[in-house]
C-alpha cells in the first residue's frame, strides 16, 4: 500500500527544478530551453548579452523562427507566442515532490500561480509573476544536487503552518524601446553572456535581484549595461556561520540574517558581429557598495579609469566573450573574465603570477532539421584561486559587510564555483515525440581549498587573530591577511593542492509539456533522477581557526598548533558521500 501512495504521488507532482515563471522576467522560463537550440541551430543570432529579454525583443524573436525554422521548429515557436502574446492573464498551480533516497529525506511543496504579459503599445510592455508557495524546505533546504541553485525566489519569514512555510515568490519587469534600442527594468533573475546557465558573468542560478537592461542592437554591433541592485552579506557568509558560528568567540547574533542594501554590480559590453557566424564582445564590471555611484552609469565610461577617482575602493573586472558558428548547427562560445592580474608580470612574460580568472568555453551542436536528436553541449568552466573573494580595503572586520566579493544575498552571483574549482558539464536532448524532451546529463566538478601550502607568516596570523579570518576555502575566503601582505599575491595554485574534492554526477530527466489550445496555457509532466557521488567532501571545511589565547602562543607554538589543524582538517575532509535525487511533478496554467 505504501508503494502504491508513492507512485501515485510521484505521478501527481512536478520536480522543483521544473518550476517555470512568465518568460519576461525569468530566465529560467522553457522559452529560454529553446531559445539556446534556436541560436545554435542559427535561426536566431547576435542577441543582447542580458537575459532575460523585454516583450519587444520575445516577439522579434518568436517571429524569426516562425520565418525561418522547419515545421516543428515553428510550431514550438507559435505555442509559445500564443501563450505571451495571445493572453493578458494566465493563473494555475504547480506542485513538487523530492527525495534523497539515501538519506530518507523529502521535499513538497505546493503553489498557486498567476503570470500577467501585456503590451501597451508597440513600445512599452510589462510582465509580472507571483507565486503563492506552501513548502517544508527553504531553498538553502532543497533536496538538489550539489553546485546547483533554488529556482524559487523566496526568503525565509516567519510565516509558517506545521511543517510549510507559507512565502510569496514575485518577479516584474517593465520595458521600452523596440529591437533596436531598449530599456528593461524589474525585480527578476539575471543571465549574462552567451552562456544561459551557470556563466561566470551573472548566473540565474542566484537569488532574483533588481536589474535594470540597457541594450542597442544593431546589425553590425551592441552595446549592453546592466546595473544590478545586491544584497550584500557580511564576511562570515551565511553557509559558513551555520556550520561555525560557534567556534567564534564574541559572535552573539545569527549572522545568517546578515544582509545589507546598496550594494551594485554593473556590467557593460561592447560587441561587434561583422557576419552571422560571428560575434567578439569586450566587457567590463565594477563590483561596488556602501554608496550610490551614478559616474558608473556613464554608458562608454571606462570603469578602470572612474575607479581612480574613488580612492580605488571598488572591485573591477575586465573581461572578452565570443562566439563562432563554423559548421550549421554548431556553436562554439568562450568568456574570460578577470578579477586581478599582475600586470607587469604578464608584459615581461613572466606566467607564474597572480592570475585571478573566472572561464568558460563550450560547444553545442543542433541539427537545423528536427528530429530524434535535438542538442547536444559541452563546456568547461575554470574559477582560479580568490577569484570572485575581494574584501572591502582596509576591513578585516568579518561582522561588516562586504561589498565588493562577488556574491549577492550569500551566494555567488556568477558561476555558481567557489574559487579553485573547475566543471567539466555534458547536456544531451532528445525528442522522441513531439511533447516530450529527455534529457541527459553529466557533470564532473573539482575544488581545492587554497590555505593548504600557506606560509608561516599567514599561518601564525590565521591562528592568533580572533573572528579574524575564513579558511575554508568558499567563495567568503579573501586573501589579504594582516602583517602578512595577500596569499598567493604573484603565484596561482590552480587545483595543485594534494587533496581534492571531486563531486561526479549524472542524471536523466523526462519531460512532458502539452498545450491547451483552446487558453494557450499548458500542462507539464515532469520525473527525474540523479546520481551523485562526493569524494573529500570536507574539504571545504575551515583548516586554521583561532583557539583561546592563542595570540599569546609564541610563533613556534603557533605554527605547531597550526600544523595539528591542518592534520585535523585533512583527516576530516576524506571520505566519499552517496546520493540518489528522485524529482517529479506537475504544472498546470489555464
Amino acid at each position: 500500500m505504501n508503494r502504491v501512495r508513492a507512485i501515485a504521488l510521484i505521478i501527481g507532482l512536478v520536480a522543483a527544478a521544473g518550476a517555470f515563471a512568465q518568460v519576461a522576467a525569468d530566465p529560467l522560463d522553457h522559452f529560454y530551453d529553446d531559445l539556446v537550440i534556436w541560436e545554435t541551430m542559427g535561426l536566431v543570432g547576435n542577441l543582447p548579452a542580458a537575459r532575460p529579454y523585454p516583450l519587444q525583443m520575445v516577439e522579434i524573436i518568436l517571429k524569426q523562427v516562425i520565418e525561418r525554422g522547419d515545421e516543428y521548429q515553428k510550431h514550438l515557436a507559435e505555442l509559445h507566442y500564443n501563450r505571451i502574446f495571445k493572453k493578458t492573464l494566465s493563473v494555475g498551480t504547480k506542485a513538487e515532490l523530492a527525495f534523497d533516497t539515501l538519506k530518507g529525506f523529502k521535499q513538497m511543496g505546493l503553489a498557486l500561480s498567476a503570470d500577467l504579459n501585456y503590451m501597451f503599445n508597440p513600445l512599452v510592455g510589462a510582465s509580472f509573476s507571483l507565486d503563492g508557495w506552501a513548502i517544508n524546505k527553504l531553498p538553502d533546504e532543497e533536496l538538489i544536487p550539489l553546485r546547483t541553485g533554488s529556482t524559487k525566489d523566496i526568503v525565509a519569514d516567519n510565516a509558517k503552518v506545521g511543517p510549510f512555510y507559507v512565502l510569496p515568490s514575485v518577479n516584474s519587469s517593465v520595458s521600452f524601446g523596440n529591437g533596436e534600442y531598449y530599456l528593461n527594468a524589474g525585480l527578476m533573475r539575471g543571465s549574462y553572456g552567451p552562456f544561459h546557465s551557470n556563466g561566470v558573468i551573472v548566473g540565474p542560478q542566484a537569488l532574483h535581484a533588481g536589474q535594470f537592461d540597457f541594450a542597442v542592437n544593431k546589425k553590425l554591433w551592441g552595446f549592453d549595461m546592466s546595473l544590478y541592485a545586491l544584497s550584500a552579506g557580511d564576511g562570515y557568509g551565511e553557509t559558513y556561520v551555520s556550520k561555525h558560528s560557534d567556534a567564534y568567540e564574541g559572535l552573539t547574533v545569527p549572522r545568517s540574517e546578515a544582509w545589507y542594501p546598496e550594494k551594485y554590480l554593473v556590467v557593460h559590453s561592447f560587441s561587434v558581429h561583422p557576419y552571422e557566424w560571428l560575434s567578439i564582445s569586450l566587457l567590463e564590471s565594477v563590483m561596488y557598495g556602501g554608496r550610490f555611484d551614478p559616474m558608473y552609469l556613464l554608458p562608454f565610461s571606462v570603469y578602470n579609469m572612474t575607479q581612480p577617482l574613488n580612492g580605488f575602493r571598488d572591485n573591477c573586472y575586465l573581461g572578452g566573450m565570443f562566439t563562432v558558428k563554423p559548421l550549421e548547427g554548431m556553436k562554439i562560445d568562450g568568456v574570460l573574465y578577470a578579477d586581478d592580474l599582475s600586470f607587469n608580470d604578464i608584459i615581461k612574460l613572466q606566467f607564474d603570477t597572480k592570475w585571478r580568472l573566472a572561464g568558460q568555453l563550450g560547444v553545442s551542436y543542433a541539427p537545423r532539421r528536427s528530429g530524434l536528436f535535438t542538442y547536444v553541449s559541452l563546456d568547461y568552466t575554470m574559477v582560479t584561486p580568490y577569484t570572485y573573494s575581494h574584501r572591502n580595503d582596509g576591513d578585516n572586520d568579518l561582522s561588516e559587510p562586504n561589498y565588493q566579493n562577488y556574491t549577492h544575498a550569500g551566494r555567488s552571483f556568477g558561476a555558481d564555483l567557489d574559487p579553485n574549482s573547475d566543471r567539466l558539464n555534458l547536456r544531451v536532448k532528445l525528442r522522441p515525440l513531439e511533447a516530450v524532451d529527455v534529457n541527459i546529463f553529466g557533470a564532473m566538478i573539482r575544488h581545492a581549498n587554497v590555505n593548504q601550502g600557506m606560509t608561516d607568516d599567514q599561518i601564525e596570523q590565521y591562528v592568533k587573530t580572533p573572528n579574524g579570518y575564513i579558511t575554508d576555502g568558499t567563495i567568503m575566503n579573501h586573501s589579504s591577511v594582516d602583517g602578512a601582505g595577500h596569499a598567493f599575491n604573484y603565484s596561482t595554485p590552480f587545483l595543485s593542492q594534494g587533496l581534492k574534492q571531486y563531486i561526479w554526477q549524472i542524471g536523466v530527466e523526462a519531460l512532458c509539456r502539452l498545450p491547451i489550445l483552446k487558453t494557450h496555457g499548458y500542462i507539464v509532466f515532469r520525473l527525474g533522477y540523479t546520481f551523485e557521488a562526493n569524494f573529500n567532501k570536507g574539504v571545504n571545511e575551515r583548516i586554521y581557526h583561532y583557539e583561546t589565547n592563542a595570540e599569546l602562543l609564541s610563533r613556534e607554538d603557533a605554527l605547531a598548533l597550526g600544523e595539528a589543524q591542518l592534520a585535523e582538517w585533512e583527516k576530516q575532509a576524506t571520505g566519499v558521500e552517496y546520493n540518489n535525487y528522485i524529482s517529479a511533478g506537475f504544472e498546470y496554467h489555464y
